[in-house]
């Protein structure tokens, strides 16, 4: 620091000023207008002639790209508060950048946190494209990224991907980096084949339900709580988000019926996702009775209770448990939502009303149940119509 005596002698450009703390000079500050907005900023030189003519030289560099639209407040002053009225955007801005802001931003939001999980696998299948800056993504880059990964996943999870991509981006318009979305229009089905989920036989290929004899061999080969888990998804088709979750004061054993209110999403206990999924499923009075045995068990507050005495972990059910099963029983391996396909197509082959259905799986609208089973809808209708008419 020099005396503020002798930093008065040095020659000063319009703009640039010295501060002082008592009678030293401590800095040197510019002043500007952007947007409208009268801008002071502190700069790093030394207080001397030298750094003087630097900033002179940086103040004249900024008002020239202001002029030309090319000026980012966070390329020259990246910890100033003016950003939170300008915004964070650089021009040297990565892919990464602004992935990271928008995930970042739907935590603070306060999104589901399988909504936020699900954003991160995105970001980690955009790695290749991570390093590129924003200013120089084209799509070009974008169908050799479509058709590298095509190898490796499905085109539905490409989708995904360059979908959280461009809602990132949109930011980058905002923040004037861009003019045009380098994502916006851009279609996956134009550059890879996308495999459709129904076949001719409007079949869909996600739903592969248990057969009878399956479902049959499955519970021979179970014992314990994990039957009575089985047993309870095949008879009611909740998710393996709610069972759970199911707890004691959910299940009434005189009217025989279960109430789902919570559902356990990246463990974390929750309210269904929709209004519909809050529903009440009558039981039978078998399932009433296992029910009453696995509650009986126990003092937790959950229905179904691990050999650790804590509530279950869908995903380690699966792996550990299920799998062993199926294995068992000499069955196909398929997840365990399909106990809750088995129990669609079960009762839409005995004619139940699509509507009942509907709310017994926690659906909105029977248009979900023509998209996920329109197969089996059309064979009881054609075995329907045989009938009546013999």
């Amino acid at each position: 620091m020099i005396l503020k005596k002798d930093a008065e002698k040095l020659k000063k450009a319009r703009g640039v000023s010295i501060r002082y703390n008592n009678e030293l000079a401590s800095s040197i500050q510019l002043a500007f207008t952007y947007k409208g907005v009268q801008c002071r900023e502190t700069v790093g030189y030394q207080v001397n002639q030298q750094g003087m003519n630097s900033a002179s030289n940086m103040l004249g560099e900024i008002k020239n790209k202001i002029a030309k639209g090319t000026f980012f407040y966070a390329d020259y002053f990246p910890k100033s508060k003016k950003l939170e009225i300008f915004g964070g955007a650089v021009t040297g801005a990565t892919v990464k950048d602004y992935v990271d802001r928008y995930i970042e931003n739907a935590e603070e939001r306060g999104l589901a946190p399988s909504t936020v999980t699900g954003y991160k696998k995105s970001r980690n299948g955009l790695k290749p494209l991570w390093l590129v800056k924003v200013t120089e993504l084209d799509q070009l880059m974008l169908v050799n990224f479509v058709k590298a990964s095509s190898a490796k996943v499905k085109a539905k999870t490409i989708s995904n991907r360059l979908s959280v991509l461009r809602s990132a981006l949109d930011d980058a318009i905002i923040d004037k980096l861009v003019v045009q979305n380098p994502v916006a229009g851009f279609k996956v089905s134009k550059h890879i084949k996308v495999e459709s989920n129904v076949n001719a036989r409007k079949q869909h290929n996600a739903v592969t339900p248990f057969s009878p004899n399956e479902i049959d061999k499955i519970f021979e080969a179970a014992e314990g709580t994990v039957k009575a888990i089985i047993q309870f998804c095949n008879a009611t088709g909740v998710r393996s988000s709610e069972w759970v979750a199911l707890k004691k004061q959910d299940v009434c054993l005189i009217s025989r019926e279960v109430t789902i209110y919570e559902a356990v999403v990246e463990k974390q206990t929750k309210g269904t996702k929709t209004i519909s999924g809050r529903r009440s499923i009558p039981i039978s009075r078998e399932v009433a009775e296992l029910l009453e045995e696995e509650m009986d068990k126990h003092d937790s507050d959950y229905v179904f209770i691990n050999s650790k005495g804590e509530h279950w972990n869908q995903d380690s059910f699966r792996k550990h448990q299920w799998s062993k099963v199926l294995e068992k029983a000499e069955v196909k391996y398929r997840y365990p939502y399909q106990l809750r396909h088995t129990f669609a197509a079960r009762n839409i082959s005995k004619g139940i009303n699509l509507w009942k259905l509907t709310k017994l799986m926690g659906h909105k609208s029977p248009q979900q149940l023509y998209q996920h089973y329109g197969n089996f809808i059309d064979a009881y209708e054609k075995k329907s119509k045989r009938e009546n008419a013999a």
